[in-house]
């Protein structure tokens, strides 16, 4: 039977991702009314991709950002629902079933799925996924927030909210808080999505630090909220300030020698919070030293991140007071 809900992905350069999630898409137990690609311009073969499936999918290239294509698809959707997925992921049969099944509570007006790791991952992608699904598997009933890799709105309110197209990186944190305070988002475990993460340090550390760099106008437009949630949790904010000031007491251990015990304390406390993170995630011990890489890449990036953020945004805001 035909559901009340559209399938929304934007996609922009995922050749290689691209056909299974379409082909995962198109395999729905419950088939949407209609699912709707917009590509951005890709340039690697994506579309061309894309229009070998004819009129299975409605398929437009708008040469926009994120925030602007999911905005006017907002705008153009008839359906009750729309369920959002991202092109570097795949969804189980029962994902859109699973989705709306939660809109028949009371006040729902976003349900968000579990998003795992595809077998076909590498050792790299199955390290970034098994800690986000630790954290995953921590989800209360109700969330304030969910990647748009698995995410299913209320299509009325949620055009009603509109995605921040002043938010380039990050847009659906700032949209789940605002949508968030008109009814609950409610979290769907039997949802499951699997996404292919970053595949090497370099991309994941251009990632991290976009995301720290963005998160300083969120924390900005939504104050403590964006500090810690139930996805970017307290142990890992707490990482960038420790790790901040040991770097800070072993550059001062060049001039003083009795800052390198400061700078060792520091360094031990973060590492002991690694280790206890590890050990939550409950893997093998091969996997130990690589989430020991992810960790501190993932703090040394945020840490530049902010650092670029809080330049770019003094930069942005004495420019607009000079203009004005």
């Amino acid at each position: 039977m035909n559901s009340k809900a559209t399938i929304l992905t934007a996609v922009f350069n995922k050749r290689n991702t691209i056909k299974a999630c379409i082909d995962s898409l198109l395999a729905q137990d419950e088939a949407p009314e209609k699912i709707m690609i917009l590509d951005g311009g890709s340039t690697d073969g994506t579309y061309e991709i894309l229009k070998t499936y004819g009129n299975k999918i409605d398929l437009l290239q708008i040469k926009t950002g994120l925030s602007s294509r999911l905005n006017w698809a907002l705008d153009n959707i008839s359906t009750e629902y729309v369920a959002l997925t991202d092109a570097d992921c795949t969804v189980e049969k029962n994902w859109l079933s699973e989705l709306l099944k939660g809109f028949a509570e009371e006040g729902v007006v976003a349900t968000a799925g579990f998003c795992g790791t595809p077998d076909g991952a590498s050792f790299f992608q199955k390290l970034i996924g098994l800690e986000l699904e630790n954290r995953f598997k921590k989800f209360p009933k109700y969330i304030s927030r969910a990647p748009t890799m698995n995410l299913c709105l209320n299509t009325k309110i949620a055009r009603e909210t509109k995605f921040d197209e002043k938010q380039e990186v990050d847009v659906e944190t700032d949209f789940g808080y605002r949508l968030t305070k008109k009814g609950k988002m409610a979290y769907m475990p039997k949802a499951k999505v699997f996404h292919y993460h970053r595949a090497d340090l370099k991309s994941y550390f251009k990632q991290q630090k976009e995301y720290a760099k963005w998160a300083l106008r969120l924390l900005f437009n939504h104050g403590k909220k964006a500090v810690a949630d139930h996805i970017t949790t307290p142990s890992m904010v707490i990482q960038i300030p420790i790790l901040s000031l040991g770097l800070f007491f072993l550059v001062c251990s060049l001039f003083s020698l009795k800052f390198i015990y400061l700078a060792f304390f520091a360094l031990l406390v973060l590492l002991a919070i690694y280790i206890k993170n590890i050990l939550e995630i409950n893997t093998g011990i091969r996997y130990y030293p690589g989430f020991m890489v992810i960790f501190l890449v993932r703090n040394i990036a945020w840490i530049f991140g902010i650092a670029e953020g809080a330049i770019f945004f003094l930069f942005l805001f004495f420019h607009k007071r000079q203009a004005d």
